[in-house]
């Protein structure tokens, strides 16, 4: 069977890297779009009806008579409320009150305590009328049974590790969320296999009576018999022992947060890490912890700044975010550390046409950091996250101080949904949404590092360049699949990739 598998495995991967497929990919491609010309059976996530009249009627306001919440069966009505601008005798502008309303639904359903919100509109008459919040919650209780790959991606096991199956992790992850009916969530994560790690966390939207200031505690415990000490030609090397556990890791963090109106968040982060490692490692890698070291202690600060203002977090369409983060590692109690990490990310996103088909988003992210010089297990630059360049997804950049720039076209293809109400007798799985978007994208970026090793200079001081299409899914409990073909100016590593993401 394994040897099966192996074989399928190269098959697989050598008929993707052939010219021929790649032509097979564009000419499909070129298909499609010709296709997608045509008009789609485009059905919108939101029901929004009874507003039709003031599209004409747009001079003065109308007054909410009264906002009520229908399906809330476990959530408290005020945890919808403090998401919310209108409330009982709110006057609103007529001009712009569809897209008012819809943003006001929106700002509900990214509480992700929703499979669905829809809004339901009744005249009193007297440009008065009554706003119905109708929604299904979600499923709260998830002890999910975890299979995960122990790699950074899914194209990092394929590519690098030879889509080596005892590299996957399994264990419980276990979330409570919406606990008390207050969006509470308590978490419980316990990984074997590969490594071995247990996560306990509980966290607060409020604890205040202005619902306004947050609270959440994390502590995780991890092993590891296989250690990632350096890396060449821009990828991992790993040492491994499988009867000696060659790294153990504790951290603890508890997070305050604070919001001011409905899209700025400020969090303020104070957290503690104690990490180990083998004599092994440390000689292999001197610089894993620096200077030889077989340990680090310290207790580090961070501060982030958040303004969201997207349609959907998960997958957005229009708006725009920003974040920023200061980060102090290392506060002079132990001596270990004492580094000083500047991050951001911003996002722009834009519907541009009438008929709700293309999108456009621009994104920039980049971090700073002083020294230059740090442990290698915190010297992540390129590769990791929002911080990666496409194109370059088998590779990992070292160094303090990066950025990319990412542009992105999308075309709605297709949207709508399927019901199985007649099917399955659930309130969950009424109607599952379905959407399929075609895209093309061109990524850039840097990374400096002066100290870099000659065997991972190829990619370091020097512009990346990245660019390909590819689809993405969206479908149940906002869940995404993404599927790229992506090149690089190197000529190096570009392919057939595969992400995933889902909001439970």
């Amino acid at each position: 069977m394994i040897f099966l598998t192996s074989l399928v495995r190269k098959r697989i991967k050598n008929t993707y890297r052939s010219h021929q497929f790649k032509l097979k990919l564009v000419v499909s491609f070129i298909g499609l779009l010709v296709l997608l010309s045509f008009p789609s059976i485009a059905q919108n996530d939101l029901l929004l009806t009874g507003l039709d009249q003031y599209e004409k009627d747009t001079v003065g306001y109308v007054r909410i008579n009264a906002i009520s919440f229908i399906g809330n069966k476990k959530t408290h009505p005020k945890i919808i409320t403090r998401e919310l601008d209108i409330r009982d005798g709110s006057l609103v502008p007529k001009k712009g009150i569809k897209q008012y309303i819809t943003s006001e639904r929106n700002k509900v359903f990214n509480t992700q305590l929703f499979e669905s919100v829809d809004v339901l509109i009744t005249d009193q008459g007297d440009d008065t009328i009554n706003v119905d919040f109708i929604m299904v919650e979600r499923w709260y209780t998830w002890p999910v049974p975890l299979i995960e790959l122990a790699d950074r991606s899914f194209n990092e096991w394929w590519n690098n590790r030879d889509a080596d199956l005892g590299r996957i992790q399994y264990g419980l992850d276990f979330k409570q969320k919406n606990m008390r009916g207050r969006n509470e969530t308590l978490h419980l994560l316990i990984k074997l296999g590969f490594s071995r790690q247990f996560t306990l966390g509980y966290s607060f939207p409020y604890i205040d009576k202005k619902q306004k200031t947050s609270l959440s505690f994390r502590t995780s415990y991890k092993e590891e018999t296989t250690v990632a000490y350096k890396t060449e030609e821009n990828k991992f090397v790993e040492y491994e022992n499988d009867t000696e556990v060659q790294r153990r890791s504790w951290t603890g963090n508890v997070n305050f947060g604070k919001r001011y109106g409905f899209y700025d968040h400020h969090n303020l982060n104070f957290g503690f890490t104690y990490d180990m490692v083998n004599d092994t490692i440390a000689q292999l890698n001197p610089d894993f912890f620096l200077d030889g070291r077989t340990e680090l202690r310290y207790f580090s600060m961070k501060y982030t700044y958040t303004r969201d203002k997207r349609d959907i977090t998960s997958y957005p369409l229009n708006g725009y975010y920003l974040q920023f983060g200061l980060e102090k590692v290392g506060l002079g109690v132990f001596g270990d550390l004492n580094n000083l990490n500047l991050e951001w990310s911003t996002w722009r996103f834009w519907n541009i046409n009438q008929a709700n088909r293309f999108y456009y988003s621009i994104g920039f992210a980049g971090k700073l950091g002083f020294p230059e010089k740090v442990p290698y297990n915190q010297m992540r630059a390129l590769g990791y996250g929002n911080m990666l360049v496409r194109g370059y997804d088998n590779y990992v950049i070292e160094g303090q101080n990066a950025g990319v720039f990412k542009n992105e076209l999308r075309l709605r293809a297709f949207s709508t949904s399927l019901s199985f109400q007649n099917i399955i007798r659930s309130k969950h799985i009424k109607r599952v949404p379905i959407d399929v978007l075609i895209k093309g994208y061109v990524d850039s970026g840097y990374a400096r590092f002066n100290g870099v090793d000659p065997s991972n200079a190829q990619f370091t001081n020097t512009p990346l360049l990245g660019y390909g299409f590819g689809i993405d899914f969206v479908t149940f409990y906002s869940s995404v699949l993404k599927f790229e073909y992506s090149f690089n100016r190197h000529g190096d590593g570009g392919g057939l990739y595969f992400y995933y993401s889902v909001d439970l």
